[in-house]
């Protein structure tokens, strides 16, 4: 009778032997890869190191890689929104410019054109009052108004506002 998958073959019913029996024996002394305690161990951290080595490739650069992407792809869609608006605020001028009243508008505002029958008058903006007036008798009393109207505006500005205090409730009989 031949033996059977995982029998040692010597008829004692023992099925431990096979392909375990490989890992399960001893090995002899002058077979040994690796001689001595020290030399397991230092074996076993070696050993540790390169699977460590292998993890970290496997996971933790590709992690962050990913988040880099994450952050690249937060940039980018934050300057594509900025492009968006401004593609659209563009859109709104073109769409004015291809109506008449537009390029009415923009020839003007552009060009400084103007239609027949119009003239084009440019106002300037007022610079402030000039505040210093000569010496003499009407002069004296406005730079003095001036002059206290100015401190009581800095005044106002520099003081807080003030609360009105509630009004107490007063009877006073009426007369006829």
């Amino acid at each position: 009778m031949a033996p059977l998958a995982g029998d040692d073959g010597n008829g004692d019913g023992d099925d431990r032997g096979g392909l375990l029996k490989d890992f399960t024996t001893p090995i002899p002394i002058g077979k040994e890869i690796v001689r001595g305690g020290h030399g397991r161990l230092i074996a076993g951290i070696f050993a540790a190191l390169i699977a460590m080595a292998i993890g970290a490739a496997l996971f933790v650069l590709p992690v962050k890689s990913w988040m880099k992407q994450r952050d690249t792809l937060a940039t980018r869609t934050a300057e594509l929104e900025t492009l968006d608006a401004a593609n659209a605020q563009l859109q709104g001028q073109v769409d004015r410019l291809k109506t008449p009243d537009g390029v009415r508008e923009a020839a003007r505002e552009e060009i400084d054109y103007v239609p027949d029958g119009e003239q084009r008058v440019t106002v300037l903006p007022v610079g402030p009052a000039s505040t210093v007036l000569p010496d003499g008798w009407p002069y004296n009393l406005v730079t003095s108004i001036i002059a206290l109207r100015t401190a009581e505006a800095a005044a106002a500005a520099a003081a807080p506002p003030a609360t009105p205090a509630p009004a107490a409730a007063t009877s006073a009989p009426a007369q006829p």
